[in-house]
């Protein structure tokens, strides 16, 4: 009867080590998934928590229209909404062997801290031809808080025709005007960062579904 033996010359760790490599073409796969349904996923929720703020209600057709003067609010709501969803990048680091095991990470950023992918738009801007002057509304709905704004007026809520709405103007008083304080944003509290954060379950949530199944 002839006798076989067999002699293992790797160790328990190389062998290990050599298994874990030969999935990285597996894992690189997965991570490619995960940032496909990322990018399609998240603006969604995005614009759902944007939408159903009450500044985004208030611009649409409330007090923050008139206030501001935004004559036509639902296509500029519609093209800074696009501003921001079109600003999400995704990108995932390339899975590697490291110290026995396979690292990778996904990278998620939207929104830039100063705002400039949107205060930089036509649509940041109330124009008024007619009395040639142009006001940054966006700039002080997310940036000025309650400061004092225009000096010397308040806005007169009802029907007027010089009207940019068709519903309300600035008068000449002795105070100032400020945008409405529950409306007033800072750069890290405003109009998106509250929207974005009262959503904030719910991005988790995505997130954690589409990585983990």
């Amino acid at each position: 009867m002839m006798k076989l033996s067999l002699k293992i010359t790797e160790s328990n760790k190389e062998i290990s080590n050599r298994i874990i490599k030969t999935l990285i073409p597996q894992v690189h796969k997965y991570m490619i998934k995960n940032e496909k349904e990322i990018k399609s996923g998240l603006p969604v929720i995005i614009a759902k928590a944007i939408e159903s703020s009450p500044e985004y209600s208030s611009i649409l057709g409330g007090q923050l229209k008139y206030e501001l003067g935004i004559p036509n609010s639902p296509a500029v709501l519609s093209s800074l909404i696009d501003i921001w969803i079109n600003s999400l990048y995704v990108k995932y680091d390339p899975p590697r062997f490291v110290a026995g095991q396979i690292k990778s990470s996904l990278n998620i950023s939207m929104i830039k801290a100063d705002f400039s992918d949107v205060l930089g738009s036509s649509y940041a801007y109330v124009y008024d031809l007619k009395r040639k002057y142009t006001l940054p509304w966006l700039s002080w709905l997310l940036l000025e808080g309650q400061a004092p704004i225009i000096q010397g007026h308040k806005v007169v809520m009802g029907p007027n025709p010089a009207s940019r709405t068709g519903m309300a103007i600035m008068s000449e008083d002795s105070s100032s005007w400020s945008v409405p304080s529950k409306f007033a944003g800072t750069v890290s509290d405003n109009w998106i960062t509250r929207s974005i954060y009262s959503y904030s379950g719910e991005i988790s949530n995505f997130l954690k579904r589409t990585i983990e199944k």
